[in-house]
């Protein structure tokens, strides 16, 4: 009797062992996790650049008049070219004492007032022409002239689409040569960047070829919107 209870036990187990390990072979997932990467060219359309103007006088309120109509110069420059007043930005206005060290000892030598704008300009083909307008403006400091495509929108969303294709396209080719077949994406992660805004290197050629002026060309290239994806992709057999 005893006998008979030992064989029915480890039948039972046996038993239980072969529906475990069936239940876990049918219950695995098989995935396979690919990254792609897709990208679109643009033309810019924008331009932003910082001026800034710094003038030394005797006195502070000397000092801000300098600086003062060295500004409204560029302002009018500016609002000539139809620049909108939601376009220029003031960053900074700075009034300091200035110093010389002569033999060891801090000499106050004037007082210094400072001002600075962030322009965005809407018009590239005229925008060499607005820069040498406002260089004849002595004195003054132009920087950082970035290009860039306001409304990315539409090209993030091409970029978007054809990443996501690439990348159902390259684990279908490693599930194939696995003998699998791709199912549905199970998780999407994606990172999207702009290659600009980036500063075109600005060029001289002649704009007057009877009086030799110079003029400044600004050549606006192109730019690139890239969506990286990456996906996991459920698994199967062909056999299913």
């Amino acid at each position: 009797m005893k006998r008979i209870r030992l064989v029915i036990g480890i039948v039972l187990v046996v038993s239980s062992l072969l529906f475990t390990s069936c239940m876990s072979t049918q219950d695995v997932v098989r995935t396979i996790e690919v990254s792609a990467s897709a990208s679109v060219k643009l033309t810019p359309d924008i331009a932003s650049f910082s001026i800034e103007v710094s003038e030394l006088g005797k006195t502070t309120s000397e000092a801000q008049q300098l600086a003062n109509e060295k500004m409204a110069q560029l302002l009018s420059v500016l609002r000539t070219h139809n620049v909108a007043e939601k376009d220029i930005k003031t960053t900074m206005v700075s009034l300091r004492p200035s110093y010389d060290w002569i033999d060891g000892k801090q000499i106050l030598n004037g007082q210094v007032a400072s001002q600075s704008l962030t322009v965005t300009y809407r018009n590239l083909s005229d925008l060499g022409s607005v820069i040498d307008q406002m260089g004849q403006v002595s004195g003054i400091y132009l920087n950082s002239v970035n290009l860039d495509k306001e409304d990315k929108r539409e090209a993030l969303e091409q970029a978007r689409a054809q990443a996501v294709q690439n990348a159902r396209d390259k684990a279908a080719l490693y599930a194939r040569e696995a003998g699998m077949v791709v199912a549905e994406p199970i998780t999407i992660s994606e990172y999207s960047t702009a290659s600009n805004p980036y500063s075109p290197r600005p060029k001289m050629a002649l704009a007057n070829d009877a009086a030799y002026v110079m003029a400044t060309e600004i050549p606006t290239g192109s730019m690139e919107v890239t969506s990286s994806v990456s996906m996991v992709f459920q698994m199967y057999g062909k056999s299913r």
